[in-house]
């Protein structure tokens, strides 16, 4: 069995990234870990695109 999951999107509020995930979780976590993000616009986190990779 696999319990691996994919992204598959991605939304900002003020303070946290949320991730919905394929199988159905949503992972919230604060931007405050995420230096580039915290200190960017609502706008340029707009610009967040998810790949197999992860968040460009």
């Amino acid at each position: 069995m696999s319990i691996s999951a994919s992204p598959t999107s991605v939304r900002f509020d003020e303070d946290s990234m949320w991730v919905n995930l394929s199988d159905g979780r949503v992972l919230g976590v604060p931007l405050a870990w995420f230096p580039r993000l915290v200190n960017s616009t609502p706008e340029q986190r707009e610009q967040v695109r998810l790949s197999s990779r992860g968040l460009h």
